[in-house]
Order: structure tokens, then C-alpha cells, then sequence
């Protein structure tokens, strides 16, 4: 059976082919420093971004942007025939073709939010997430945060409580820690407990890029639990693989 990222790849091909999309029309694609980024977020000083665990990549199609997180950062100058024909094997290259993708989406007017929110955006975006968590979860009911965003953390543990909040991520450094009064679990070995004992999965969208969305949505469609995305990154597979996206702050 193919991947979310193959299946999201074809589609992308196809309605560039359909539009009549010129296959010699250039994209630039380029790491951004973390203040063109994101700004300040204060407080959180702790984001993965912030402390150079990942960055953003910015892709420019036609007057069109679209970014994706990565921890494999790489500028790169092609033909939209070029990226979508791009080797999809390792991080880096998916995350330029997810950005490209974005990008085309956007300047096709198919997609919005494909820029990362800056300064006070994103502590708008988690008290609304929070909010918005609050208002679907059953009462007492656990949601899991998949890839660790510590406005996110705060804000869901200090609206739910830190009982009702199971955060798991892949980075050796946050597994283990506590944030909020929530524990940080190892994203590899504790996905089918997280599934198994909450109710809703709240996902990062860069699951696409790190080749985990599969997994991840599998283990919570399987007990009938809904799995959302969240943030830029899932902007344009979102719509053309009918995920939800939960995007409150992006430009």
C-alpha cells in the first residue's frame, strides 16, 4: 500500500499536470534564520526552532510560499518538473518537495496558511488549541500531543490539567523530561499505550516529513480515535489527502 507521502506526491503531479503547470517554471527553496522565522515567542524560549533542532524551510513557486520544518535543512534552485520528481527516500528531500508542494498549492489559490505564524501568534495558537481540545475531548478524556511544542504543553495542561495530556516525541533529548507537570514519552515505544488509553491525537504536521504520519494516524484510526494535524507544514496534504489541519495563527 503506498504512503501518505507517495500518495500526497501523485496527487500534487497530477493537478500540476491538470492546471497546465509549466514543468520548466523555476522554485527556490531556502532556510530561514530563526527571527524571519518565527520572531519571539515569549515565553517559550524552549521551541525545537528556537534551540536549532529544526528549521524552517521556505519554498517560492510563482509568487506562491510554503515552508516545512525539517531537521535536515537544505537550500535548493530547480524546475517545478525537477522537485516533483525529487527522490523521496530521506527527510531532507521531503521536506523540500512538502515546502515546494505548499507553495504551488498556495500560489494556485488552493490552500492558506502555509507560513509559520511569528512573535505572539503562536501563544495565540496554543490557548485556542487548548480551547478547541477542550471543547471535543469526553469529559476526563486524554488527548495526545504528538511532537513536543511547549506552548502547546502549558497551555493544554494548564486548561485540561497535566493528567489529561500525554506528550510523545523523538528527540532523545525531551524524552523523559516534564514540562508542565506532563511527561515527555518516547514517541517510538509509547504510541500504541497513547493510542490505547486517549481519546483524540493531536499531530504535528512535520509526521509528513519525519515518515511518521502513517503510523501515527494508523494506531488511533485503529481504536476509532480522530487524529488531527497541526500547523504549516501539513498545509497543502491536508487538503488533498482530506487530513484535518488545526491551524489558528498562520499567515
Amino acid at each position: 500500500m503506498p504512503s501518505s507521502m507517495e500518495i500526497f506526491r501523485r496527487k500534487v503531479i497530477d493537478l500540476a499536470q491538470a492546471r497546465g503547470e509549466d514543468p520548466e517554471t523555476p522554485v527556490v527553496i531556502r532556510p530561514l534564520g530563526v527571527v524571519e522565522a518565527i520572531g519571539d515567542p515569549a515565553p517559550w524560549h524552549d521551541y525545537p526552532l528556537l534551540k536549532g533542532k529544526e528549521k524552517l524551510i521556505e519554498a517560492e513557486f510563482r509568487g506562491g510560499r510554503g515552508q516545512a520544518f525539517t531537521s535536515f535543512p537544505a537550500g535548493w534552485r530547480g524546475t517545478l518538473g525537477e522537485i516533483l520528481a525529487l527522490d523521496l527516500a530521506g527527510d531532507r528531500n521531503r521536506a523540500l518537495f512538502v515546502a515546494a508542494a505548499n507553495a504551488l498549492g498556495r500560489s494556485l489559490g488552493l490552500v492558506d496558511d502555509t507560513i509559520h505564524c511569528h512573535d505572539a501568534g503562536p501563544g495565540r495558537c496554543a490557548k485556542a488549541m487548548a480551547e478547541e481540545m477542550a471543547r471535543r475531548l469526553p469529559p476526563d478524556g486524554q488527548v495526545c500531543l504528538v511532537g513536543y511544542q511547549p506552548g502547546f504543553v502549558h497551555a493544554l495542561a494548564e486548561r485540561l490539567g497535566p493528567e489529561r495530556v500525554l506528550v510523545l516525541d523523538l528527540d532523545p533529548e525531551q524524552i523523559g523530561k516534564t514540562e508542565a507537570g506532563v511527561a515527555i514519552l518516547d514517541g517510538k515505544t509509547k504510541l500504541d499505550h497513547a493510542a490505547a488509553v486517549c481519546a483524540f491525537c493531536l499531530a504535528t504536521g512535520s509526521t509528513l516529513v519525519n515518515d511518521t504520519l502513517d503510523d501515527t494516524a494508523a494506531a488511533f484510526s485503529a481504536r476509532g480515535k480522530p487524529v488531527a494535524f497541526f500547523g504549516t507544514t501539513i498545509a497543502f496534504a491536508a487538503v488533498l489527502l482530506g487530513l484535518e489541519r488545526l491551524c489558528f495563527e498562520g499567515e
